[in-house]
């Protein structure tokens, strides 16, 4: 009896293993294809997925692929510290200090903000596709205030006066000949100057002309 329960098991893992099999498997004119960012490697800033792919006939191939990414940007507040050092005659030389010994501080607001991610889309080493977009951005006055107050006041920034927080979305939409070669669909998603991914929602088509 425990030997029929065994092998009845083992089968129930088969049939789950080749359901799984069949599901990652990315079939040309078949059905939208999702995956998470569960779905990639990493490796760095860079997330890689590989999905085999059936049904490459040498027919003209039709690719949608969309994605959805958040994460959180890089801050640079571009803060500096400046300082007046004695020299003989009375006169000061203005140069750089470490915080929090500043004579006084600026705060340049110009590009401080990046959130920017790179797609790109093979088939068996050929190209597809490549999507990029970014949330740059420059901070507001009253952010540059509350930076720069906090590091006049504790030699860094305290608490969180922007929200790195983005989400964008990017899209590889082509259509081409693969020559029968498209056997496996490798998706890159590059997180570029500092930017962390949170999520990755994808949905992947690939369908033939008539």
């Amino acid at each position: 009896m425990n030997i029929k329960v065994l092998i009845s098991s083992l089968l129930l893992i088969l049939f789950a293993a080749e359901l799984q099999a069949f599901d990652d498997v990315i079939y040309i004119a078949g059905s939208k294809h999702s995956i998470t960012k569960q779905a990639f490697s990493r490796s760095g800033s860079v997330y890689t997925a590989r999905i085999p792919v059936s049904g490459d006939h040498g027919q003209q191939l039709i690719f949608d692929i969309d994605a959805r990414i958040t994460g959180h940007g890089a801050l640079d507040p571009g803060f500096e510290c400046h300082k007046l050092y004695p020299q003989p005659g009375g006169y000061f030389l203005i140069g750089a200090g470490n915080p929090p010994d500043c004579t006084y501080t600026t705060v340049n607001p110009s590009d401080q903000f990046r959130f920017i991610v790179e797609m790109n889309a093979y088939c068996s080493n050929i190209a597809i596709g490549t999507d990029m977009d970014n949330r740059n951005a420059l901070l507001t006055a009253q952010q540059v205030t509350a930076i720069k107050n906090s590091v006049d006041s504790y030699g860094f920034i305290v608490g969180n006066p922007y929200n790195t927080y983005r989400s964008l979305n990017l899209l590889v939409d082509n259509t081409l000949v693969t020559q029968g070669d498209c056997r496996e669909l490798t998706l890159e998603i590059k997180g570029l100057e500092q930017t962390q991914i949170g999520t990755i929602d994808m949905d992947i088509l690939i369908g033939e002309v008539f």
